[in-house]
Formats: C-alpha cells, sequence, structure tokens
C-alpha cells in the first residue's frame, strides 16, 4: 500500500526534476536547449514530410522561376552580357513569364532587391512603364485610399484587372534606407520585405515607427511578407475567398478606394496571429519530374521515396542511408525551372508553359552558390532563399488560417516541457513504489509468488512504453490539433527514460533477469556471460583485487625447513 508520505515524497521528486529541467532550459548553456528543439522539429519534418500536401493543391498552384549560373552562361547568347542584368533585360524576362503561358500569372513574385539610382543606360524606365502597365497602375496609383497599405494596395490592383507584381526590399528594421529607385517602384508595385534570416516565417509585421520614420522608410502602416502578400492574391481571385470573410470586405474597400473614398484594410494580423513555422513537403511535383526529363534528357536526381512514415523513421539512422539517398538529395517540393530552359525551349510544349505559369503563383528568385540567400531546410538541406517563401505560400493554402504556428509565439514552451517531465517523473516514482509495495506484501506470503515474471516485466514495460507514448501523443496532437510546432519530444524521451533508468537501477536488472528465467534461449546467454565472466576474472582480480604482500627471507627459509613441534 503506497501511503500518503510516498506520494509526497515522489510529487517533491518530480517538482525537483521539472524545476531543474525548466531551469536548464531557460539557461539554455552553449545554446544545446535550442539546438536540441530545432534537432526534434528537424527529425520529426523528414519523418512526416512524404505525407505533407496530400491533394498537391498548394503544389499545383506555386511556382519557381529562377536564375542560376547556367541560366546566366545560356543567356550570353541573348545579350546577357553583365551581371546583374540590365533592367531592361530584366522586364524582359518578366514580360516573357506574363505571355508565354497563355494568359499572366495570378501574381508575380521578385526575390530580387532594387536599390541602385537607375537610369535610362540600363534601361529603368522601361522596367518602371512595364511594371506600371502590367499592375494597371494608373487606375489606382492617385487613389490616396488605394496606397493606404499593401493589402488594399493589392486588392486594388485586382480590382482595376492588373497582374499583382510584388517585389523585395530589405527590412525597414533591418537597414534604415529607402532609395529612389525603391520610392519610384513603390508607387506601381508592392513592395515587402525579404526576411529568410528568422526561425519562422512573419506574415504581418507592425514596425510601430512614428508617422516620420515611416513615410521615411517607405511603411504603409504595416509590412506584409511575400507570402502573405501572394496568399492574399491567391484568396481575392477564389469565388470563396478561402473562407475568410476579412477577403470580401478587403474587396469591398478596393472597389471604393478605386472610386476614390478613403479606406484601408481590415485587420488580417487578427486571423493570422503569430508566424508561420514553415512545414517542408518532399514529394516532387510529377510535372516536374516529367518536364525535366524531357528538358535535360534524363530522369530528375531525387531519392527514393520512403512509402510513409514508419520508412522515414528507420531512414534517420544514417547508416542506412546511402551517399545518394541523403537528407540533402530531396528534389524540390516546389516545380520550379530555370529561365533559360523557357527561353530555349527545348523539350517543352505550349501545354508545359501553361501548366507552368498560366493563372500560377510565380515566384522569381536566384539559386548562385555565392550568394547568401540560402536557408536550412529540414528535409532538403540548403535551399534558395525563394523556396523559403514559396513553401510559406504553399502552407496558407493548404492550410488557412490553421497553418503551423510557431510555439514560443503562445506559450512558454519550456515551461510546457517541464510539467510534462513533472507528470511523467511522477508516474514513474509511482510505479517504482508499486513494485516495492508488491514486494513488501510477497514476503509475508508462503511461498512468494512469482511477481518477476508475471508483475515486474510488464510493470517495467508499462512505465517505459507509457512514458514514451505520452510524448509521442503529445508531440502529434500539439501538431495535428492545436497546429503548433512540436515540443522537444526528443529530449522529453531522454529525460523521461534516462530518470526511469537512474530510479530503477538497483532493481532492473535483476527483475528483469528473473522475468527471463523461464525462456531457454535467455538462460544460455546468462550461462554464457558467467563463463565470459569466470574467464576474465582473473584478470579483474589482478588488477583491482589487494596485492599480496611478498613474503621476507626468514619466512621463506622456515617454510623450507618444515613445521616446527613444539613439546610440552
Amino acid at each position: 500500500m503506497i501511503s500518503v508520505t510516498g506520494v509526497l515524497k515522489a510529487l517533491l521528486v518530480s517538482a525537483a526534476l521539472a524545476l531543474s529541467a525548466y531551469a536548464v532550459a531557460k539557461i539554455n548553456l552553449f545554446g544545446l536547449e535550442s539546438a536540441s528543439d530545432r534537432m526534434a522539429d528537424q527529425v520529426y519534418q523528414r519523418i512526416t514530410a512524404a505525407d505533407y500536401g496530400k491533394d498537391r493543391r498548394g503544389q499545383s498552384a506555386v511556382r519557381v522561376v529562377y536564375l542560376d549560373e547556367t541560366s546566366i552562361e545560356n543567356m550570353k547568347g541573348y545579350g546577357w552580357t553583365r551581371f546583374p542584368p540590365t533592367y531592361d533585360q530584366q522586364w524582359t524576362m518578366l514580360d516573357d513569364l506574363m505571355t508565354v503561358g497563355g494568359a499572366p500569372p495570378s501574381a508575380l513574385y521578385v526575390d530580387f532587391v532594387y536599390m541602385g539610382q537607375g537610369g535610362t543606360a540600363d534601361g529603368f524606365p522601361a522596367f518602371l512603364a512595364g511594371v506600371a502597365a502590367t499592375t494597371h497602375a494608373r487606375a489606382w496609383a492617385d487613389k490616396p485610399g488605394c496606397l493606404a497599405d499593401p493589402l488594399i494596395r493589392i486588392a486594388c490592383v485586382i480590382a482595376a484587372g492588373g497582374t499583382p507584381i510584388v517585389l523585395a526590399k530589405p527590412s525597414p528594421a533591418d537597414l534604415d534606407l529607402f532609395t529612389d529607385v525603391q520610392r519610384r517602384l513603390d508607387r506601381v508595385a508592392v513592395l515587402a520585405p525579404a526576411l529568410v534570416r528568422v526561425d519562422a516565417y512573419p506574415l504581418i509585421v507592425d514596425y510601430r515607427f512614428d508617422k516620420a520614420k515611416a513615410a521615411r522608410l517607405g511603411v504603409h502602416r504595416f509590412d506584409i511578407s511575400p507570402a502573405m502578400a501572394l496568399y492574399t492574391v491567391w484568396c481575392l481571385r477564389r469565388s470563396d475567398r478561402c473562407g475568410e470573410p476579412v477577403f470580401g470586405t478587403l474587396a469591398s474597400r478596393a472597389r471604393a478606394a478605386l472610386a476614390g473614398k478613403p479606406v484601408s484594410a481590415p485587420d488580417l494580423a487578427r486571423i493570422f496571429d503569430a508566424p508561420v513555422d514553415v512545414v517542408w513537403g518532399s514529394r516532387p511535383d510529377p510535372d516536374y519530374l516529367a518536364v525535366t526529363k524531357a528538358v535535360t534528357g534524363a530522369p530528375a536526381p531525387c531519392r527514393g521515396q520512403a512509402s510513409g512514415w514508419r520508412a522515414r523513421l528507420v531512414e534517420q539512422l544514417a547508416g542506412l542511408r546511402g551517399p545518394a539517398a541523403g537528407a540533402r538529395q530531396e528534389c524540390p517540393y516546389v516545380y520550379s525551372l530555370g529561365y533559360d530552359r523557357l527561353v530555349l525551349g527545348q523539350g517543352l510544349r505550349t501545354r508545359d508553359l501553361t501548366n507552368l505559369l498560366a493563372g500560377k503563383m510565380v515566384l522569381v528568385g536566384g539559386h548562385f552558390r555565392a550568394s547568401n540567400d540560402w536557408v536550412e531546410s529540414p528535409v532538403h538541406g540548403q535551399v534558395p532563399g525563394v523556396h523559403f517563401h514559396a513553401m510559406a505560400l504553399d502552407n496558407l493554402i493548404e492550410a488557412g488560417d490553421d497553418y503551423r504556428r510557431n510555439a514560443n509565439a503562445f506559450l512558454d514552451s519550456d515551461l510546457l516541457k517541464s510539467l510534462m517531465i513533472f507528470a511523467l517523473a511522477f508516474c514513474g516514482v509511482m510505479g517504482v513504489m508499486a513494485r516495492n509495495s508488491l514486494l513488501d506484501r510477497a514476503q509475508g506470503e508462503n511461498p512468494a509468488p512469482p511477481l518477476r515474471a508475471r508483475v515486474y516485466a510488464p510493470l517495467y514495460l508499462l512505465l517505459f512504453s507509457a512514458s514514451i507514448g505520452v510524448v509521442l501523443i503529445a508531440t502529434w496532437v500539439g501538431v495535428a490539433y492545436l497546429h503548433r510546432s512540436p515540443i522537444n519530444w526528443i529530449g522529453l524521451c531522454g529525460v523521461a527514460i534516462g530518470f526511469l533508468f537512474y530510479a530503477t537501477r538497483q532493481t532492473l536488472p535483476a527483475d528483469i533477469g528473473g522475468s527471463l528465467e523461464k525462456i531457454r534461449f535467455a538462460r544460455r546467454i546468462v550461462r554464457l556471460r558467467r563463463r565470459v565472466i569466470a574467464l576474465l576474472k582473473f584478470e579483474e582480480e589482478r588488477l583491482v583485487g589487494p596485492r599480496r604482500a611478498r613474503p621476507s627471507r626468514e619466512t621463506a627459509d622456515s617454510a623450507a625447513e618444515g613445521p616446527t613441534h613444539v613439546q610440552d
């Protein structure tokens, strides 16, 4: 019978362990805690990556067109003799993306930051005029309501019949500079901060600048990220508005703004209230595989796809992954194609171009190895920053406002982990106490019941498996139903198992051995172990046993003469 005192001791021990874990997490010595959290999330994503986006709704809507070293080399025959290309050459590229698919994309995001002063020699006026014509800026650029914030501006572009073009800009929080080129582009397009070196992808950013500083940095009340801008376009073009009434309100206010009324966008931050904890998929688009083979003449160099989460779990054992099957050999989840492939047209048909561009959310970016615009994907390794925006947009299209939020934005994840450690430790201590209580009761019985075989082994199995199961279930519920990033399930399992081993260190070996006595194979293993110990025992005694004193010369001589008999 477990006494009240025993329960209080269990509570005290569990509380001490939980407080220690909370302190360790907050101190985060050498960054080990945050590194462990990232590792747990990365392993979880790699295990579940093959199950992401089963209906491919986001994958069928998002496209990436890129420039890389090969593209620049191949485009030299078309006059691209310098890097970066001139403004008019870049507009030719964007104009191609608007027309060669037979119909324009739904929206276009350009992941290049235009900071230069611009000039007629580089063709900046042609670039500016092309962007203005695509967005139908003449219909909304002189309407104050359409210039109030980036969300209402996107809605005005769509209401005017244009195609929204989103251009990257540095974050005003990082770079206190807004150049003349950016000001002129801001009048005809939407500028969005290209934030890639962040743990979670922001959606709506309010810098809380005063009016003078906001005007100097070109901030219209707030900024939106590229993924949020493109998702807004996606929802405004759908008849159901993605199931969010706020996008219907935004569309109606845009029409009022085009009529000259002063309006502003509704509060989307109330719905999209946290950054996106970006989820990466691993299944490449079938169209990407087909086009890659048509263009290059060889299958895409994708690693073999595991059939489910069990196979992915096994793949986390690095020794089972061959050189060509590592985590960094995944093909991109988003359909991607180099711009030079579009120009050359090798192996591409009109149907391929239509599927790639017409009505799609197209992101244009660089894949240059020498640039610093790369992010770490838990599934693909190092990927260009444009894919970070593409996957964030894919997450929004797939999940809507149920996208996976960063857990740290809502609660103290360290406190949650400490509470779980407290609960697991308390249950473990109570289990050990139950074992000891059964032993005390059995000692008074004659003959003693076979507790080891019938009770102790199932009890230990229940303790260890239940501890791991509780952590895994809590992780799955948090991700699947609460839409939060996974807790540090690896660390929690390690702490729970380590504590249980420590609490049962004196009884566990004997109980397990006693539970296995009835198994013939186990008995053979035990006998083999005893033989090995017997063979090595002389070495053990010689190394750790007390050294015998060497006999003196007198003692040796007496022993040689034999025993001495003394007579009374």
